[in-house]
């Protein structure tokens, strides 16, 4: 089975739920639109360091895309790196170096940092500013988290020189709160928080992609936009996933629309729901 043909079934043009970073369905809640002026006026303003923290599947990655793919790319030139669980201090600087045209990072870590140092030199000559944005950043090691302090350290005698983003889960944003990290911490200057989306913004996500793809709001009533936000707890990638595998479910059962029943169906396959979930529906009556 193609896509077109399950799609077109529903009255879609595409799938409006598909697992890919399509900044076309990004549905803008007001958390996420502070996080991108926050953050473009954190890079703007030449800060050191700026925090993206939030639960998984919450939007961080779609963010962090989005700043990038704004930015001046006369004026900046973006690193891209994708922190590993024990990733140190000394793997961090070569990824780095790497994505910015290094091709032999050197074999040690004070010889990295030099390196880095004079390639943020170099750019600023030009008019450029490095921005370095580190994904997954819960999984760098103390050492690496305690070097983005001496890389806050970069500067001239009126600006510095580079901006480093972390986006991270929340788990990152608690572990700052040591008194180990506080110098770290105090680097910050923005510290900017996602969360799971409430019931409302939940119903607003899901009629916004399905318009986008072509779709009737109406596929889903009262009741299974309601279960969508219970069995998803409001996490956008599960929102993605529950309605992905209930579109699935309905084709299968020969169904039109998703009902409580058939996103109950979709949840217990996919390992979101485990026994009988009761829609606010059901509930109040």
């Amino acid at each position: 089975m193609n896509q077109g043909a399950w799609t077109h079934k529903f009255g879609l043009t595409r799938n409006p739920f598909q697992d890919t970073l399509d900044t076309d369905l990004f549905f803008r809640t007001r958390q996420h639109e502070e996080a991108l002026i926050k953050v473009r006026i954190g890079i703007e303003d030449r800060h050191a360091l700026l925090l993206l923290a939030g639960q998984s599947g919450t939007g961080k990655t779609l963010i962090s895309q989005l700043v990038l793919r704004g930015l001046d790319q006369q004026s900046h030139i973006p690193a891209f790196v994708y922190a590993y669980p024990g990733m140190g201090k000394g793997p961090l600087l070569a990824a780095i170096l790497t994505e910015i045209g290094v091709e032999t990072p050197a074999h040690y870590t004070h010889q990295r940092l030099i390196q880095l140092q004079e390639q943020a030199l170099a750019l600023h000559e030009k008019g450029k500013r490095l921005v370095i944005l580190i994904d997954e950043a819960h999984f760098l090691k103390p050492d690496a988290l305690h070097l983005l302090r001496t890389l806050s350290n970069l500067e001239t005698e009126h600006e510095k020189l580079v901006t480093v983003m972390l986006v991270a889960e929340k788990s990152l944003a608690q572990r700052l709160k040591r008194p180990t990290y506080d110098s770290l911490r105090g680097r910050i200057t923005f510290s900017v928080g996602l969360e799971p989306l409430t019931c409302e913004e939940t119903e607003q996500f899901i009629k916004f992609r399905l318009l986008k793809c072509g779709g009737p709001v109406h596929l889903l009533d009262s009741a299974g936009y309601a279960m969508v936000h219970r069995i998803s707890k409001g996490i956008p990638r599960e929102i993605n996933r529950l309605l992905y595998n209930g579109f699935i479910e309905a084709l299968t059962s020969n169904q039109t629309s998703l009902t409580p029943g058939i996103l109950q169906a979709a949840g217990k396959k996919i390992g979101l729901v485990y026994g009988k979930v009761v829609s606010y529906t059901s509930a109040a009556a």
